[in-house]
């Protein structure tokens, strides 16, 4: 963990890490992996649980730090962050668990709100970084190149409904390819009307497109017939008299 002004924030551990290693606990040891286990799974060899360093240690905090894991003695824990982030089910879910847990970090959560999500390029940064409280130019200029990385990493992970642009332009204007096949996540349609009622998740994909243009279809149906009804009751009246 490194400290600038107020802030801490982990350079040692990435989020993919951070959320492979959590992953693991799930799947491998029930969400619950001692410090030997993650030591081993940080890439270092742990022979005696006993002696480790205060070095891998340090790497434990940038582990946690994410919010997805939590130190306790002898052993590490996931947290409900975690299985929310790595629900396998429900994408949606996932993906608001990822974003909980980026916010875990206070000057990624404070960045990106006070920027709306942009990157500021390797120029204007440090200067940007100088708008936050207690943050001097010569802790700017240091932590910079370190900070920046960190955010292009975890920045689009805020972002609920990333754009989609032809040039394949991301959060802050980094370059992100849409590769062939790229999961697009989910869409979720409700709708509350007089006498029925749905809420529907459909993946975006070309049937999910499909599925949402039949809802589109069914819709519009009912407001066919609620303009019926006052036509078809004048005429009735017509015949009447």
């Amino acid at each position: 963990m490194l400290t600038i002004g107020k802030y801490k924030y982990p350079n040692q551990v990435t989020f993919a890490e951070a959320l492979n290693i959590a992953q693991l606990a799930i799947s491998k040891f029930e969400g619950k992996m001692s410090n030997k286990d993650v030591g081993e799974a940080l890439g270092y060899k742990i022979k005696d649980p006993a002696a480790i360093s205060g070095y891998i240690f340090r790497k434990f905090d940038d582990l946690c730090a994410y919010g997805l894991m939590k130190r306790q003695r002898g052993f590490v824990k996931v947290t409900e962050i975690a299985e929310e982030a790595l629900d396998p089910y429900d994408a949606r879910k996932a993906q608001d668990g990822k974003a909980k847990a980026i916010r875990q970090i206070p000057i990624v959560y404070d960045a990106f709100t006070q920027w709306n999500g942009k990157i500021p390029s390797e120029t204007a940064f440090p200067a940007k970084l100088t708008e936050f409280k207690d943050i001097s130019w010569q802790e700017a200029q240091k932590h910079a190149e370190t900070l920046r990385k960190l955010f292009i990493e975890v920045f689009p992970y805020l972002k609920t409904t990333p754009e989609i642009l032809p040039t394949g332009e991301g959060v802050g204007g980094e370059k992100e390819p849409m590769g062939a096949g790229q999961d697009l996540g989910d869409m979720t349609v409700s709708a509350r009307g007089k006498g029925f009622g749905f809420t529907k998740t459909l993946p975006f994909t070309r049937s999910g497109i499909q599925e949402l243009r039949k809802l589109v279809d069914f819709l519009e149906s009912q407001v066919e017939e609620t303009e019926k009804s006052p036509q078809d009751k004048k005429q009735k009246e017509k015949e009447t008299n």
